[in-house]
């Protein structure tokens, strides 16, 4: 597997050889390598997200999020700039592609040495924003889930659970950094940013006269790259546990069975009388004793665990498994509860049409309700008998108001046109054919298959499973066998005909 260290080796051997290669044109041969070294770095960086802008959207989202609520909790100025937040998630994608472009364009910029005293503020102000970002997600680390960032009265020991996001999306999905190793990472990067900018007039320049055309190229084709793996098409390159080939039945089974393997080994105990906070790692994993150290009866209290890393036995050896989102592949039924595990067991083929946001509205619809008001009638037949009849008396109509979701015109005729008469075909050649929407969605599933005439069921899961699952709203997901076929993108759904010809 890829790790970080064999990345920067990369770098540096390319860097290395393309200062042999223009010593020539070299002022500074430290400086003309740092300049290939962090070029190449940054176009590798932005060319694995520019695969997948919408990945970075949603990780940006995440940052949003997390921000929004930092700032919200504060009881000073800054709370002002909790609402700004949401309305940048609204712009998420767009800003996507903003960065993921200027990172490919400022890799170019640094090679070729364009506008020296320009790029190197930039790449230096880059820097400062990629440090600031992966330092808060580290540090977040220290601060309990209880606590706002910025009471640091409140802050106790590095615990990886309590990170607000995760990873800091500095790879894409290529390779998910810790998010300590990423803030100690741009803290390096803070030293070639440094030395362009205070000694820029040292940086090597290639290709002079035509650097100016060459940037716009780099521009103009990186813009309209991030763009088509956007709008216009699934990425190109698919990083993510879904992709087309993987077995997602039996990732979820290996993944399941290597975090039953993992063992606790130690703890991180705090006391809640003074606020001292221990490490005891147990001499047994098997067993716990370290209340015997620290019983509860003086203050102590488990603040975190300290585990092993999921593996599974192979050939006698122990094979460490990374988790994946597979692992969280849940979906509901609204009736019928969880049937994941039944769809990933389903034998043959399955069509799975992914729709993380249904497009449209709920609004009140008034409908009529008929009242018939009957009369009855006593009618004595005899002395110690009674009958009594209903008879018609009069119609009374009342109006009623319910909720029902009503889909914007373009994404309720993209199901009635495309979506639906693929799924027909699909269901009438014997496949299992569903639908999933992200879980606050799930009523207007049911409103949305009513309103275009959907003949397959919609069932309900996590809105970040579905959007790791597939770039594409909607999108469709073959499967056979809990394997990975195919993907399409909702500006490529195949007819019936064609899906079937390529599946027979």
């Amino acid at each position: 597997m890829t790790s970080l260290p064999s990345l920067l080796t990369i770098f540096a051997i390319i860097g290395g050889i393309l200062t042999f290669l223009t010593r020539s044109t070299s002022k500074n041969l430290l400086m003309s390598f740092l300049q290939y070294f962090c070029g190449v770095w940054f176009i590798f960086s932005g060319l694995v997200k520019a695969v997948d802008p919408i990945g970075t959207a949603y990780k940006m989202e995440d940052y949003f999020v997390q921000f929004e609520s930092t700032f919200a909790g504060l009881q000073n100025f800054f709370s002002g700039l909790a609402p700004m937040f949401p309305a940048l998630s609204k712009q998420s994608t767009g800003f996507s592609i903003f960065m993921v472009a200027l990172e490919i364009i400022l890799g170019v910029m640094l090679m070729v040495g364009y506008r020296r005293k320009f790029t190197a503020w930039l790449f230096f102000l880059i820097v400062v924003f990629f440090t600031l970002l992966t330092g808060f997600t580290y540090m977040t680390g220290y601060v309990p889930s209880e606590a706002n960032f910025f009471d640091f009265a409140k802050w106790g020991p590095y615990v990886k659970t309590q990170m607000r996001v995760t990873d800091c999306g500095c790879f894409g999905d290529f390779i998910k950094l810790d998010p300590r190793i990423s803030f100690f990472k741009d803290l390096g990067l803070m030293i070639p940013a440094l030395f362009f900018l205070f000694r820029s007039k040292w940086m090597h320049q290639i290709f002079t006269g035509k650097q100016g055309l060459i940037v716009l190229l780099v521009t103009v084709a990186t813009a309209y790259f991030c763009y088509y793996n956007t709008y216009q098409n699934l990425p190109i390159v698919d990083f993510r546990p879904f992709k087309i080939g993987n077995n997602i039945r039996e990732m979820k089974e290996m993944e399941a069975q290597a975090r039953s393997n993992v063992q606790v080994i130690g703890w991180v105990l705090e006391n809640t009388n003074t606020g001292e906070v221990k490490t005891f790692m147990e001499p047994d994993p098997k067993k716990i004793t370290y209340y015997k150290e620290y019983p509860k009866a003086d203050g102590w209290k488990v603040k975190d665990q300290i585990k092993t890393e999921p593996y599974i036995e192979k050939d006698g050896q122990k094979v460490f498994i990374k988790e994946t989102k597979v692992s969280d592949f849940a979906v509901e039924d609204a009736q019928n509860g969880e049937v994941g595990e039944d769809l990933l067991s389903e034998k043959g083929y399955s069509l799975m049409i992914v729709a993380y946001h249904l497009e449209g509205k709920v609004e009140k619809e008034t409908y009529t309700v008929r009242d018939t008001v009957w009369a009855a009638d006593t009618l004595r037949v005899s002395k110690d008998s009674i009958t009594i009849t209903k008879r018609f008396a009069s119609e009374n109509n009342r109006q009623e108001t319910r909720e029902i979701f009503i889909p914007e015109t373009h994404y309720g005729d993209l199901f009635k046109n495309q979506v639906n008469p693929a799924a027909e075909a699909a269901q009438k050649a014997g496949w299992k054919v569903y639908a999933i929407t992200a879980i606050p969605d799930g009523d207007n599933g049911q409103g949305l298959r009513t309103k275009t005439g959907a003949t397959y069921p919609f069932y309900r899961a996590d809105e970040k499973l579905l959007k790791t699952i597939i770039r594409a709203n909607p999108g469709f997901v073959v499967l056979k066998d809990g394997v990975v076929l195919d993907m399409y993108h909702h500006k490529h759904l195949p007819t019936g005909e064609a899906l079937l010809a390529k599946h027979k």
